[in-house]
């Protein structure tokens, strides 16, 4: 299977809605058409959506959409899920109009996080207008959203042949880190493009769900803005400070999002070329990037028997 992006993620969330004020405001999201259901499509170029929270009854995570380059490796995808065990259900006519994508195929991680592939994403040339002023715009389109990164008890062999041998993504990095809890993890990093990654697992014993994700302009003014907008805030808290991680140039900060998970916003993220090679960073951060807030993020939770 050959990746290209992180094309879209989907989460239920009691708090929907607040949403429609959280995603323009601090980033310079925009609302999207709103689903039957009321769900908030957010957008961060010309596609339909990018970021869509559902109506549901807790927090958590509904999908992980992986982007495909057509109909033939769609198909040819579908097969080696199959062929591999994973189960893949397509989705139905009324599923891909939802999704606004013209094919759909749904499976599940090791753990239990669901992830969907997908060709054919609709879109409207010149359509994305930012939710508020911005000095640059949101790194997307055929580079996709950003990274998510989940927490799981243990990152098994199982794991690592579901995310190389099966997403075919390639590590990009592993490395000793403190985690929010104070403890520390050898979290991987994995890669579809030129970006740094895409997907994270952070491996916590008995915890599990989602910690954050992540999405980037290519100006470090938005950044800055955003930075500044949330510290004279007083419902939206910081959980980590800006900073830059030692393994990539984005200078980033990371928020508490109305749905529990964190949003980590930064720019001058480091694009890969051919001749990357994997390498170990002596510390997790260059600089910054301290831990403001207690434990992990509502969405990560312990296992329950």
């Amino acid at each position: 299977m050959k990746i290209h992006a992180l094309g879209y993620l989907g989460f239920e969330s009691p708090h929907y809605e607040q949403w429609l004020a959280f995603g323009p405001e601090v980033f310079g999201l925009q609302i999207g058409e709103r689903g039957d259901d009321g769900t908030v499509h957010l957008r961060m170029d010309d596609r339909h959506r990018r970021l869509s929270v559902h109506p549901g009854e807790e927090e958590r995570l509904a999908y992980v959409g992986w982007e495909l380059s057509c109909k033939a490796a769609f198909t040819e995808a579908v097969a080696e899920l199959d062929a591999k065990g994973c189960k893949p259900r397509l989705g139905d006519a009324a599923e891909r109009a939802e999704r606004q994508v013209q094919g759909l195929a749904r499976f599940d991680d090791p753990f239990g996080f669901p992830h969907e592939i997908y060709y054919g994403a609709t879109f409207t040339a010149g359509s994305f207008l930012p939710g508020r002023a911005m000095a640059g715009k949101f790194v997307a389109g055929t580079e996709g959203v950003g990274h998510v990164v989940f927490v799981v008890p243990e990152i098994t062999p199982e794991l690592e042949e579901f995310t190389t041998g099966v997403l075919g993504l390639e590590l990009f990095g592993g490395w000793t880190a403190t985690t929010p809890d104070g403890s520390v993890s050898g979290p991987q990093f994995y890669r579809c493009n030129p970006r740094t990654h895409c997907l994270g697992y952070v491996g916590v014993p008995g915890m599990k769900g989602v910690q954050h994700i992540a999405i980037e302009s290519t100006r470090l003014d938005d950044v800055g803005r955003a930075w500044d907008l949330v510290q004279e805030r007083d419902d939206i808290p910081v959980t980590v400070t800006l900073g830059r991680h030692m393994s990539d140039t984005l200078i980033s900060f990371y928020m508490r999002s109305p749905t529990g998970f964190d949003i980590e916003f930064g720019a001058n993220g480091e694009l890969l070329t051919d001749d990357f090679v994997q390498t170990n960073p002596s510390t997790s951060e260059a600089w910054g990037h301290k831990f403001v807030a207690d434990g992990w993020a509502p969405t990560v939770r312990p296992l329950t028997p």
